[in-house]
């Protein structure tokens, strides 16, 4: 027959067991309390619907340990709390360390152990309420049975309902993959494995197509986040390189955070380093913006718009196309771009060189253009400004061609 008491009271001492059970008599009425000794623990658990088990501890430390280690093996639900002749916090800190949830004396008074046991029962229901919709979840297909992460997708949908939660919007938004060169050598259920082991309860973690795991870490700056990323990458040893990507919570769209750190982990493969965030580092203050004059303001709103439209409808095309003109035309080249309201980079690179186009609006009336260059024989590299009319289709593709015609000639000229 099963036990269907709730709570298991095991000591060896008869005044023990009748002390305890007049503390607590003000438990719910259907809370009820089994008696047992230290030697019949393993047959009464296995046919019991216990949530707590108060341990009076036994003869020995090592001997009540062992207890605590056979009553998890037995039955890994059960939370167990630990009732001490004296108090000692070595001992104490051990039993925690092997998953006592609390503890108290033979001595603490009435309401310290009803305050302990109750507060027990409601973590103990609130793990079974979790498990309960964990099974759903995976029934539903929200979570990967492969990973048992959150599916990009359904990330994606509830993220409008759990941003206006403001120790995430205090956090950080991350893509998180393995660098091309390693992915082929390694299975990315190690990598989930490795984030899972890094990350704090309350991180949430879903996997995504192409290998890429985006992390929501709540409560947290760039420097925090580049810490995480750096243990994971420790756990997975310098042979498997990591790539990341940075973004900022605040109150912008998943699709925003998504596009943000997206461009935040290109150039981060760009530029071989671990993790990239595109907003640190850049200005998106606009101090011309303090003086409060109405002018200014509508200046600065017409200019917004003006970026707008160069941005989607100059920029994003014309680097859209000349990406797939150069991955036809230009061999054994990586070839990468993104654009958005930080910064807008065309990249070539290979192992010889690494040419870069990079424009960045000013906040104001200007783009600041760049055109870099790293490695050998490579070319001078071009700064120049213009104004925001100036960037047109025509002079964009002009841009583009001088990187690539530049790119070239370091690039295959020992083909040559």
């Amino acid at each position: 027959m099963i036990d269907s008491n709730n709570i298991l009271l095991i000591t060896d001492y008869e005044e023990t067991a009748k002390t305890m059970l007049e503390k607590l008599v003000l438990l719910r009425e259907n809370d009820s309390i089994t008696v047992c000794s230290s030697k019949d623990v393993k047959k009464i658990l296995e046919n019991s619907l216990y949530y707590i088990v108060i341990l009076h501890e036994l003869d020995t430390q090592s001997a009540t340990i062992k207890m605590i280690n056979t009553i998890k093996e037995v039955n890994s639900g059960i939370e167990i709390m630990l009732l001490l002749n004296e108090i000692n916090p070595e001992f104490i800190l051990e039993a925690y360390d092997n998953g006592i949830y609390d503890y108290f004396s033979v001595y603490s008074e009435p309401y310290e152990v009803l305050i302990k046991t109750v507060n027990c029962f409601r973590l103990r229901i609130q793990k079974e309420i979790s498990t309960r919709s964990e099974k759903f979840l995976y029934q539903l297909g929200v979570i990967d049975p492969k990973t048992n992460l959150y599916q990009y997708k359904y990330l994606k949908e509830i993220f409008i309902d759990i941003s206006d939660n403001l120790r995430i919007q205090n956090g950080v938004f991350t893509i998180l993959t393995l660098d091309d060169k390693t992915k082929t050598k390694i299975s990315t259920n190690r990598l989930a494995l490795a984030i899972k082991n890094s990350v704090r309860k309350d991180d949430i973690i879903a996997t995504a197509r192409g290998g890429k795991f985006y992390m929501i870490l709540p409560n947290i700056d760039i420097e925090g986040t580049n810490a995480v990323i750096n243990k994971i990458q420790n756990k997975m040893g310098d042979e498997f390189k990591l790539r990341a990507g940075l973004a900022k919570i605040g109150i912008q769209s998943f699709e925003t955070l998504d596009k943000n750190a997206r461009d935040s982990l290109t150039s981060a493969i760009q530029n071989d380093k671990i993790s990239i965030c595109l907003e640190e580092g850049s200005n998106l203050e606009n101090p011309w913006l303090e003086n409060d004059e109405k002018e200014e303001k509508k200046n600065f709103k017409l200019f917004q718009i003006a970026f707008t439209n160069k941005m989607n409808n100059v920029i994003t095309p014309v680097f859209f196309r000349f990406q797939k003109e150069c991955e036809t035309k230009l061999t054994d080249t990586r070839v990468s771009q993104y654009a958005n309201n930080i910064e807008s980079v065309f990249s070539l690179k290979n192992d010889v060189v690494h040419s870069e186009l990079t424009i960045r609006y000013d906040g104001y009336a200007k783009f600041k253009i760049e055109i870099t260059h790293s490695g050998l024989d490579s070319a001078e590299n071009f700064k120049t400004e213009i104004p925001l009319k100036s960037m047109t289709d025509k002079y964009l593709v002009t841009l583009l061609k001088r990187l690539k015609i530049e790119y070239k000639k370091a690039a295959y000229q020992k083909e040559e």
